[in-house]
Order: structure tokens, then sequence, then C-alpha cells
């Protein structure tokens, strides 16, 4: 069985339910710079919204702010009407999940254990190991869960880590470049998973054709403002692309899909 056929571990929240996220006029500095520079984004209910911009240009200070981990310097943060600001930690650990670029643990680990972290803001439950065993399942690696953490290549650690989040079941998804160290095959399964949770997700990403296949709305950044927002097929246009990459972009519809597919060119 490929991971592509293993089935998917739902969050018990209906798309129709789950919450909207709102960016209000965020931002945030270090070291006296501006890193985040008033920046608004809205992510609907239950959809994926990719958060795209060269490498400087804030999408992982955007997403550690929106997580808790900065502290703005301005704006609000709202998850379904609730301000993620004046949120008690554990409360918004019950609700927020991430998924970093990079993450590791000098912890003697298994892979089940680190799944289980996943709950660790929820009350502990017998449910828990079932829980995080699905997950593993859905992100195919229930067959190394009493593998050592450390033994694992950087790709089945992002797909760990993908279960870690699953497990804690939340209400909104942050993933920083989530596909870094997957071959296509699981970059592909990895989206496809995350779109069928039904999970309001902002995923900071640099590839824009997984973004253009994958997301239902994109948010580009540059230089900490946004550039653009809108519909893939609206904003990954060669003015665009040009203007904020600094290269030349083809762009035709897929025939499987009806999405933008694209080839760059320097300029």
């Amino acid at each position: 069985m490929t991971v592509l056929d293993t089935p998917v571990l739902r969050v018990p929240t209906a798309a129709s339910d789950a919450p909207s996220l709102s960016v209000a006029g965020v931002s945030w500095s270090a070291d006296g710079r501006l890193i985040v520079d008033g920046v608004g984004l809205s992510v609907p209910p239950g959809t994926m919204t990719g958060l795209l911009g060269p490498n400087g240009s804030g999408k992982s200070s955007l997403l550690r702010t929106v997580a808790g981990t900065h502290r703005p310097d301005g704006g609000r943060i709202l998850l379904g009407g609730s301000d993620l600001g004046t949120m008690r930690r554990r409360d918004r650990a019950r609700r927020v999940a991430v998924v970093e670029q990079e993450s590791t643990t000098d912890v003697p680990l298994q892979v089940l254990d680190v799944v289980l972290l996943g709950r660790t803001p929820h009350r502990a439950s017998a449910s828990d190991e079932a829980l995080a065993l699905a997950a593993l399942e859905t992100v195919g690696m229930h067959d190394l869960a009493d593998r050592d953490w450390h033994t694992l290549s950087g790709g089945e650690r992002q797909r760990v880590h993908l279960a870690r989040a699953i497990t804690q079941q939340p209400e909104l998804l942050l993933l920083d470049e989530p596909t870094n160290h997957l071959d296509i095959h699981y970059q592909l399964a990895l989206l496809t998973h995350v779109r069928s949770l039904g999970v309001t997700t902002l995923a900071a990403l640099h590839d824009l054709n997984l973004a253009a296949a994958y997301c239902d709305q994109v948010v580009v950044l540059a230089g900490g403002r946004v550039a653009a927002a809108g519909a893939p097929s609206e904003v990954l246009v060669p003015e665009v692309v040009r203007t904020v990459f600094g290269v030349d972009a083809d762009i035709h519809l897929s025939p499987r899909t009806g999405r933008p597919v694209l080839t760059f060119s320097p300029l």
C-alpha cells in the first residue's frame, strides 16, 4: 500500500464549522529591523492559503507571529473571532498546530512518542495512541512507529511532524515549507492529505507550482509586505512573478486540473 492509498485521518471539524483566520495590520521587528510590515490577510474556513515570496520576504516570521512564537509589534490575529494574541498558551496550543522547516530534539524518542506530543495540550485519553497510529498511517509511517527518531531521514521526520500536527486535532494548521526534504511523490501526497483534512491552513511554500496546484488562494510577500493576494490564477501571472521573484514565467493551464502551471527562465 502506498501513502496515496492510506486512509485519511480527518480532524473532527467539518469545513463548514472550521474557523477563519484573520491577520490585520500585523508587524514584527527584530534587532531594530522591520521584518513583517503591516501584513493583512484572511484564510476562509477550511481552506488552504499559500504564503509565497523569495527568501527573506518574511514568510517564516509571519507564520511564527501567527503561531505566537513572535509577539507582534502591532496588529491583531483572530481565529474565528478569538484574539490569538491574548489567548492563554495552552488554549492556543489546543487550537493551533505548527509544522516547522526543521525541528529536532536530543531526547531519545521513538516515532510514536513524537506523534503523541500532539496530544500534550489535551487531557490524556485512552484514544490518544489510536489517534497517533492513525495519523502515522495517513502519512505512510505506520510501520516505523517503533523506530528511533534519530534514525529517520529529513523527509521521514517531516512526515512524522505532520502526523503529530494531525494528532493535535487543531482548528488552524501552520506549515513552514512542509515539502522540504520530500521527493515529489511525498510532496504531492502530503499536500493532498492536508487539503483532505478540512482544517483552515496557512502554508509557506517555495514551489509556485505546488501552490498553484493545491492552494485555494495565495498571498505573495515581498520585503515583509503583501505584494499580491487572491486565487492562484489571478496572482501567479508573469508580471507578479517578474516583479517579486526576478524571473520570467510562461503560464498555461494543466489539462488534468485546469490550474496554472509555470515554467521559468532568467530575465
